[in-house]
């Protein structure tokens, strides 16, 4: 028998022999719920080198134009939800690219985007992380290729822990992609030296907004 054949045979047997006891797992205790410290998360997100505006459902729109104005951001892209058709309507916001194709719209997306511009579904306090959900309305591909991604998220949407966050999707069907962010790209592979944006964007904007 080949070195590989014995490997998959035990792995074969060792996967009859133990079966995963999901009845076990599905009893187990779930954790008490943590209460969402915002502090603590704008803290998180600010140590990954991510920058944190506060700001409510209404007036987010007309913060990030001022901002959009004072670094010169032209080229926008969005995706088919809330958040993108605000920004669409907003009377100072720049022209804005919908996601809609991803074959005819691939090339201009990875030479020409800026920003794209998105919502988070969820926040975790206790980590500083961003739950992104990906759609055919909003691909992931918006929260990986532009420089710089803005993202949208409601005070009352942060939950205090990774737990909390998954619970959301007990009873329904996930999503093709969930994406947890909690800062923008970065790496440290070449020489230990840590460098944005080598696997997505290099910047990272949040707009933590309260419930008018």
């Amino acid at each position: 028998m080949s070195s590989k054949n014995a490997i998959l045979s035990r792995l074969r047997h060792g996967r009859a022999a133990s079966p995963a006891n999901t009845a076990a797992f599905a009893a187990e205790r779930a954790p008490d719920a943590v209460t969402p410290d915002l502090d603590i998360m704008v803290s998180a997100l600010e140590a990954a080198h991510a920058r944190v505006f506060r700001s409510t459902t209404g007036q987010w729109a007309d913060d990030l134009a001022k901002l959009a104005r004072e670094r010169g951001w032209a080229n926008w892209w969005i995706g088919g939800d809330d958040v993108g058709r605000t920004w669409q309507a907003h009377d100072s916001a720049p022209a804005t690219t919908v996601f809609s194709d991803w074959d005819s719209q691939k090339a201009p997306l990875f030479d020409a985007a800026e920003v794209a511009l998105g919502r988070a579904r969820a926040g975790i306090a206790e980590t500083g992380t961003l739950v992104v959900e990906s759609s055919p309305q909003v691909p992931r591909t918006l929260s990986l290729v532009p420089p710089v991604h803005v993202v949208v998220i409601d005070e009352d949407s942060v939950v205090g822990s990774l737990h909390q966050a998954l619970a959301h999707y007990e009873n329904k069907s996930l999503p093709t992609n969930l994406i947890f962010i909690s800062g923008p790209s970065k790496t440290a592979d070449i020489q230990q030296t840590l460098a944005y944006g080598a696997h997505g964007p290099r910047e990272l904007i949040v707009y933590l907004c309260r419930r008018e």
